[in-house]
């Protein structure tokens, strides 16, 4: 009985593995691998999406489950660190799931113009919710 209660638990802890996609319109190469760097290096951080047009860096992240009560934490922390980096990059860092969803649908994306627009749109939805 106590072997059923732990193996679920330990199947969880195993997969430390994490995943981040950046993609961008017009996206300065070594700032990609840059910022996909700060993304990994955040241990709270399990999945992250980044998405670069001209100056704008829309980056939606998901923190690990134990950690839902610091989101905001390292979201904030998360945003600072790259501002303070890229002062030239209009930056918004979100750990809302719907964001992080949108943020995967416009990877796929095909249309750059249409990319830009969504990210603007998205952007300003954030930033109307704080």
């Amino acid at each position: 009985m106590v072997a059923l209660f732990f193996v679920p638990l330990f199947l969880i802890g195993c997969s430390n593995e994490q995943t981040i996609e950046i993609s961008g319109v017009s996206t300065d190469e070594v700032k990609k691998v840059e910022i996909e760097d700060m993304i990994r290096n955040s241990k709270e951080v399990y999945s992250g999406t980044a998405i670069m047009v001209n100056n704008e860096l829309l980056v939606a992240i998901q923190v690990k489950p134990w950690l839902g009560f610091k989101e905001q934490k390292v979201e904030k922390k998360l945003q600072k660190e790259i501002e303070e980096k890229y002062p030239d990059l209009d930056v918004l860092v979100s750990s809302d799931y719907k964001m992080h969803w949108e943020t995967q649908k416009l990877l796929e994306e095909g249309d750059s113009t249409k990319v830009t627009e969504e990210v603007k749109k998205l952007k300003s939805l954030a930033k109307e919710e704080t």
